[in-house]
């Protein structure tokens, strides 16, 4: 497996995470469970910037490689 095919199946499996998290928060929030609807609002909080960190890192190595072909 390369590490774009890595950062891919991982931010594949952030993105499901993101997705049942923001519903367990939804669900959470109608039946007023606050420190549950809070603790699931962090974990959906870092979720998020973790796709963002895998995008971005993912993004600065495409950039490197296409550098190297080029010179």
């Amino acid at each position: 497996m390369t590490d774009n095919d890595q950062t891919t199946t991982r931010v594949e499996a952030l993105g499901v995470i993101v997705c049942r998290l923001d519903e367990l928060r939804q669900l959470a929030a109608s039946l007023t469970l606050e420190l549950i609807g809070y603790l699931l609002d962090v974990a959906f909080n870092e979720s998020c910037d973790a796709i963002r960190r895998e995008r971005s890192c993912a993004q600065a190595q495409e950039t490197r490689r296409d550098r190297r072909r080029d010179d």
